[in-house]
């Protein structure tokens, strides 16, 4: 995609986000305008609205997510939550935070997109797991998670009107605390504001030790200004985001800084009009020798670079008892890395101007039959191109696998067509069915293409295997089914999910032995294998008992397997769930939360996966609403500072740790913590 076309096409987003200024009726401050034009959202997603109780015992934003119908958390370290949704993760789900698609710089995942938002610094979290409308992105087979951040506040007349919140807070799991600010002033016109956070923590406690290598530092800074233009909110925001001395001890390295800035235009407007225009770009630099013990190996070094852009325009067009969406958006990365000895000064690159850039339009259609059924049909279209240049730098050990890599077609244009069909029927007010068909496609990332010499680069899978990309790679085709329910009586709510999903061309590291083995295995390449397929179900319930108690809870299941060899796949969730029981007196919500995880016995053994035993741990919850201004919580994490081992938890490769090397790294014991934030 040539530079000149990327400029006539983020000019069109810039310019498709200005309009005449008209004046709106005032508001009430603080009046948040959120526009509908969302489709249907299917039985099987959620949306998160975390409250201060819920966010104030989280390392991370994907943390938000552990007791979420469907979905998982994959971790290598306490700020790299990896996102699973129904056994598939990484590349394979689709993240937009506040619009912005990030590619991680890390070619291990260690800074995954929901990195960089905090727990507390979320709005909502929109999580839809399995069939995802064509219109909240492509090129992704296992879901959608779209983070947002607090939308703009107005004041309610010309006047400026000051507001804001300040928060602090302490989590025991890593002796850790935070604090933020944000400030602003509004008038019905203009909305202004500020918010900064800064996070630390030290290693993570153990019932009888610590893991060591799992503290982490981050500090975020963000701004915005919105303004009310043409029936429609216009709003501009630029951020700074940065991480350093953060551990990650199931990966060979560790976070020596990780720098990321951000901006971006939108506009939305009521009648259905949405443009966006967004800029995310990193520098990270990871090494195996600063936060941890060196042990029988050279100082590495590996400064990485990634820059995503991306652009979006689209439109609702409502008539009567139907409405259609239709848009096009772009999606540009480009990326860069190289590795070094630090004790011979030695250079090998790993990607040199590497380019995954996409461009996707697509079509919905959704129609109110009558008061009892609902459809919605889409289709969309992705042209994915990606490409990178020779490798320069290398050891004299990889010139032969340089030689071969640099005499190849780097550029490769994939054509993915997608499409979804969605019926719900309303049977009465207390029980509703929803049956959804879809074809989703994603194309190889660049690590699974371009990663031209064998390395532990696994965007996050941390299984200690050395892998390599493949050129010949083609996109993942995934037919999907999902049944869901809605059953409710006075005083319960029952919410189940079936789905069934096969994956034709599925990508995953197959051995190579035409390569060298290394440490006594083979490398794997990344492979197209014939079919795999995930099965299961997931939902969530809730009983109301009286005024003040409720009982409520979730639970989650996936099989997945390699039809080609009746493998296992990899890193998947157990059955889990949760069992809340909340008591209520009027401003004080308690909660004891009994936290649920099967034995995982059906592992990957091409990736010498180990077995976990089932738990279960206990949480105590409480959260006070003081005044209508201020919020105090306060819990107990693993109450009975049980030891487990959570299956998505990585394994441990960091020495002189109370965790042994190759040992599936615990949860934490029993910890406290407490937060407390004032608004205005």
């Amino acid at each position: 995609m040539s530079m000149s076309f990327r400029a006539r096409l983020l000019a069109v987003a810039v310019a498709a986000t200005i309009a005449p200024a008209y004046a709106d009726e005032p508001q009430t401050l603080p009046e948040i305008t959120v526009f509908g034009n969302r489709p249907l959202i299917p039985l099987a997603g959620s949306t998160l609205e975390p409250q201060l109780g819920d966010s104030a015992g989280a390392t991370d934003a994907a943390e938000l997510l552990d007791t979420t119908p469907g979905a998982a958390v994959v971790r290598n370290g306490a700020q790299t939550g990896i996102v699973q949704l129904r056994g598939l993760f990484n590349d394979r789900v689709n993240i937009r935070v506040n619009g912005a698609a990030i590619t991680p710089a890390c070619p291990n995942h260690m800074d995954p997109p929901l990195h960089y938002v905090t727990a507390a610094g979320l709005d909502s979290l929109q999580v839809t797991p399995g069939v995802t409308p064509v219109s909240e992105g492509g090129d992704s087979i296992a879901g959608t998670v779209i983070a947002r951040s607090a939308p703009p506040q107005f004041g309610a007349d010309d006047s400026f009107t000051s507001f804001g919140l300040v928060g602090a807070g302490y989590n025991g799991s890593h002796r850790g605390g935070d604090g933020r600010l944000t400030i602003g002033t509004a008038n019905n016109d203009v909305s202004v504001q500020y918010a900064g956070e800064r996070l630390s923590g030290q290693n993570q406690i153990l019932p009888d030790g610590e893991v060591r290598d799992s503290g982490y530092n981050i500090a975020k800074q963000d701004a915005a200004i919105a303004a009310r233009l043409g029936g429609g909110v216009l709003r501009i925001d630029a951020g700074h985001h940065d991480t350093w001395d953060t551990g990650t001890p199931a990966l060979p390295m560790d976070i020596i800084y990780d720098r990321a800035d951000r901006g971006g235009i939108s506009f939305e407007q009521e009648n259905g009009l949405e443009a966006r225009l967004t800029w995310h770009s990193i520098e990270h630099l990871m090494d195996n020798y600063s936060l941890r013990p060196l042990t029988g190996a050279f100082r590495m070094a590996a400064p990485t670079t990634s820059e995503d852009i991306g652009a979006r325009i689209g439109t609702t067009i409502r008539h009567g008892d139907h409405s259609v969406r239709a848009g096009v958006e772009s999606y540009w990365n480009d990326f860069n890395g190289y590795q070094q000895n630090m004790d011979t000064s030695a250079l090998q690159d790993m990607f040199r101007n590497a380019e995954r850039d996409r461009l996707g339009a697509y079509g919905e259609w959704q129609q109110d039959w009558n008061s009892d059924w609902r459809s919605l049909a889409g289709l969309r279209y992705d042209r994915v191109e990606s490409d990178a240049d020779d490798v320069i730098q290398f050891l004299p050990a990889s010139a032969a696998l340089a030689a071969m890599f640099n005499a190849a077609e780097h550029n490769i244009v994939d054509d993915n067509w997608e499409w979804m069909v969605q019926t719900r029927f309303t049977a009465s007010a207390a029980q509703a069915y929803e049956l959804s068909l879809a074809r989703k496609m994603r194309s190889p990332s660049l690590l699974e293409r371009y990663l031209w010499n064998p390395s532990n680069a696994s965007a996050g899978q941390a299984d200690g295997r050395t892998y390599i990309g493949n050129l010949n790679l083609v996109p993942e085709e995934s037919h999907q089914i999902n049944l869901g329910a809605a059953w409710s009586g006075a005083n319960w709510e029952l919410t189940p999910n079936l789905f069934y999903n096969v994956v034709h061309d599925y990508i995953q590291g197959t051995p190579d032995l035409s390569l060298p083995l290394v440490m006594g295995q083979p490398v794997l390449r990344y492979t197209n294998i014939g079919r795999a397929q995930l099965y299961g179900l997931d939902g969530g319930w809730q009983v109301k008992l009286s005024d003040a108690w409720a009982l409520r809870g979730t639970v989650s299941y996936v099989r997945g397997t390699n039809e080609d060899n009746g493998d296992n796949l990899y890193r998947i969730a157990p059955l889990h769930g949760d069992i809340n029981v909340d008591y209520t007196v009027g401003a004080w919500l308690n909660t004891v939360e009994w936290r649920l995880a099967a034995r995982q016995n059906r592992v990957a053994a091409y990736n010498g996966e180990t077995e976990t035993p089932g738990y279960g741990i206990v949480h105590l919850r409480t959260r006070w609403q003081a005044t209508k201004s201020a919020t105090l919580t306060a819990g107990v994490e693993n109450l009975l500072d049980r030891e487990y081992a959570d299956h998505l938890s990585g394994v441990n490769r960091v020495t002189g740790s109370d965790v042994a090397v190759g040992e599936r790294i615990p949860g934490a014991g029993r910890a406290f913590y407490l937060a407390g934030e004032y608004r205005w």
